[in-house]
């Protein structure tokens, strides 16, 4: 039994008015020890006991309903709950615990009105952390989580120390697109808990978003830069494919491109068939100016199967490549296959002037060739001692000399 829960019983008995004179005593104290010893048959016979002799107890109800939760048997815990409630509907923890219970079931709308219900500043302190959590995520299921982020607040600077309220306040905030307080809830969960890998990859999924969102070229860098540690602590401790990738974007996104690329090339010998890991290492080679191993990376990751917003991302990125190289047909083409009109259009245009300083650079190198001959036949002019003709000419070579195009 963990120590939260142990608490919780504690409390309980401390509220829980006498058993009465026609409940046997034995079966509500034998009840309470065998659940402590999560002998959960042997307390839902004693709890079952204390029912049949005081059917109007409510915490009777309120254990047996806990016992069968612990055995799984959901739908019945949610019976005995519900009836607790209805006979002593006083009691703040009966709501709290059919309230988990109803968010244990997936009945969000019935729990966040059942914790709804629930003075939150009126509650005793031990009722408050599990109230917070389960408010918490019936709020966040049901889109509510203005009303949750209010509880969490208040509930984390009453515990600083428990990683769960500051992972439920993270997803509260990410689901309201506060991915900057998101990010800082999250990694003050991962420094309370940094064996919890759930929680590691919503910090660093959450650094990157809030890092793609922000134009401050600083805070951009530090998200980036913050998120990129997490991740390499999450790949270093636990090195799966999802941690590496992690790893990798992170540090792209802090334009660490030589790190990113090796963390990249390990979760790419983790999952060689993977054509997303293929884009990201293209994207970083980009980046360094490594431009045919980018192209043979994007064109594996075409061979592999694209779809969807990663087939356009890869196209446009060949398109980028292959306009660094100045090979505009091969760009026109990919930013075709990306449904990028714009970029296509641009290329045309790129294409057309490139062809014309072509034709201009030929003209150009004719030009020189025909200077180089009148040069030539000067100097044939000048040997010959014909040097009014030899002159002239070689006015007429420095007025060509002055139109040569630039």
């Amino acid at each position: 039994m963990t120590a939260t829960h142990t608490r919780r019983l504690a409390a309980l008995v401390l509220v829980l008015f006498a058993v009465t004179a026609t409940a046997s005593a034995d079966d509500w104290n034998d009840g309470l020890t065998a659940f402590k010893n999560k002998d959960y048959a042997a307390a839902a016979q004693q709890f079952e006991a204390v029912i049949q002799r005081a059917p109007d107890y409510a915490g009777a109800y309120y254990m047996l309903g806990l016992t069968q939760r612990a055995q799984g048997n959901t739908s019945q815990a949610l019976g005995n709950l519900r009836k607790a409630v209805e006979l002593d509907g006083d009691q703040a923890l009966y709501r709290i615990e059919l309230g988990n219970t109803l968010v244990q079931a997936g009945q969000y709308q019935d729990a966040f009105s059942t914790l709804q219900a629930v003075g939150f500043s009126s509650l005793p302190a031990n009722y408050r952390g599990t109230y917070a959590l389960a408010y918490a995520k019936a709020a966040s299921e049901v889109g509510r989580c203005d009303a949750a982020i209010s509880v969490l607040d208040q509930q984390v600077r009453a515990d600083a120390k428990d990683a769960r309220l500051y992972q439920a306040l993270g997803a509260c905030q990410s689901a309201q697109g506060d991915t900057s307080k998101a990010f800082e809830a999250y990694s003050k969960a991962f420094q309370l808990d940094p064996t919890n890998s759930d929680i590691g990859q919503s910090a660093v999924k959450a650094g990157l978003v809030a890092g793609r969102r922000t134009s401050n070229a600083s805070a951009k860098d530090g998200y980036y830069t913050r998120s990129a540690g997490i991740a390499e602590q999450l790949a270093n401790s636990s090195p799966t494919f999802e941690h590496q990738l992690l790893a990798g974007e992170a540090w792209m996104g802090a334009k660490e491109y030589g790190k990113a690329i090796s963390w990249f090339e390990k979760a790419k010998a983790k999952q060689p068939q993977n054509a997303l890991v293929y884009h990201y290492l293209a994207q970083s080679q980009t980046s360094l100016g490594q431009l045919d191993a980018a192209l043979a990376n994007e064109r594996e990751a075409l061979k592999i199967g694209v779809s969807g917003k990663l087939r356009t991302q890869v196209y446009n990125q060949l398109g980028f490549i292959y306009d660094k190289q100045k090979d505009y047909a091969r760009a026109e083409d990919a930013y075709r296959q990306a449904g990028n009109s714009k970029m296509v259009a641009e290329m045309q245009q790129k294409a057309e002037l490139n062809a014309q300083n072509m034709q201009a650079d030929q003209e150009r190198r004719e030009f020189e060739r025909k200077l180089q001959a009148l040069e030539l036949q000067i100097q044939e002019l000048e040997k010959l001692g014909e040097v009014d003709q030899a002159n002239e000419l070689r006015r007429q070579l420095e007025e060509l000399r002055k139109a040569l195009p630039n």
